[in-house]
C-alpha cells in the first residue's frame, strides 16, 4: 500500500513538473576536463549544512584566486600549506548568500573543510593525475564506488558528481529534504544513513520511478528542486 501510494505521489509530481527537468537537465552533456575538475570541488566543497548558494560561491571564489590549481595539490608535504590557504579563505567574509544585514560571509565548517578540499584534491592527483575524464572510462559501472575512496566524499556526494557531469542518472542524491520527503510517503528511512540503508533506499526509490517510467536521476533532481523552494513540505502523501 506504501509503494502503491508513493507511486501516485511521485508520478503526480513528475506528470506536472517533469517537463522542467527534461528542460533543465541534460545527461548527454560532454564536459571538458577543466569543468569536470571544477565540478568534483564543488562537491567536495558541498554537503550537510552548507547550501547551493553557498558551496557554488564558494567555488567561483577559490577559481578566482587560484586556489584550485594542481600545483597546490601534487605534493603531499605541501598539503598543510594549502589547507591554510584555504582556511584564511575561507575565514573571510566573501561569499554568497548575503546575511540579513547585507554582509558577505565567511564559510561554514572553516577548519575541517580546508583539510578535507586539500586532501581531496592530492588524492585526484595521485589517482590519475586529475584525469578525471579517462579515469572514468577506465573506471565505467564501478565509477561510484572509486570516488568514494575520495577524503570528503561519499556515496550522496560521488552520485551528485555523476548526476551533475551527465555521467549517469541511475544514481539517487538523497540530500536531507529527499529523505524527509520520501519517509513522509511512507517509506523508511533509518536515522542514521549507513551505506547499505542508503543503496535501500536508493533501490526502493528506483523501483518506484521504473514503475512510472522515468529515471531516478530526473526524479531525484526533480525532489531536490522542489525540496529547495520548500514545495516538498505542501505535498499531500495520504
Amino acid at each position: 500500500m506504501v509503494s502503491l501510494n508513493a507511486e501516485r505521489v511521485l508520478d503526480d509530481l513528475w506528470q506536472m513538473y517533469g517537463g522542467y527537468v527534461q528542460e533543465n537537465l541534460n545527461f548527454n552533456i560532454k564536459l571538458n576536463n577543466t569543468k569536470l575538475i571544477e565540478e568534483f570541488f564543488f562537491i567536495v566543497l558541498g554537503g550537510f549544512g552548507i547550501s547551493y548558494e553557498l558551496n557554488i560561491s564558494a567555488l567561483r571564489v577559490l577559481k578566482h584566486k587560484k586556489l584550485l590549481n594542481s600545483n597546490l595539490f601534487i605534493n603531499k608535504e605541501d598539503l598543510i600549506i594549502t589547507s591554510e590557504l584555504l582556511k584564511n579563505e575561507f575565514n573571510t567574509k566573501q561569499f554568497e548568500p548575503r546575511t540579513k544585514s547585507s554582509e558577505l560571509r565567511k564559510y561554514r565548517f572553516i577548519d575541517t573543510k580546508s583539510i578535507t578540499v586539500a586532501e581531496a584534491g592530492y588524492w585526484l592527483w595521485s589517482e590519475c593525475q586529475w584525469n578525471i575524464d579517462k579515469k572514468l572510462q577506465t573506471e565505467g559501472n564501478k565509477a561510484r564506488e572509486w570516488l568514494c575512496n575520495c577524503p570528503g566524499v561519499g556515496l550522496k556526494s560521488a552520485s551528485w558528481l555523476l548526476r551533475n557531469i551527465g555521467y549517469c542518472e541511475n544514481y539517487a542524491v538523497l540530500d536531507v529534504h529527499i529523505l524527509r520527503f520520501i519517509s513522509k510517503m511512507g517509506i523508511e528511512v533509518p536515522k542514521n544513513l549507513s551505506e547499505k540503508s542508503y543503496l535501500y533506499v536508493e533501490d526502493t526509490l528506483r523501483n518506484l520511478c521504473d514503475n512510472i517510467g522515468v529515471t531516478l536521476g530526473k526524479m531525484d533532481y526533480l525532489l531536490w528542486t522542489l525540496g529547495r523552494c520548500g514545495y516538498l513540505e505542501h505535498v499531500r502523501c495520504e
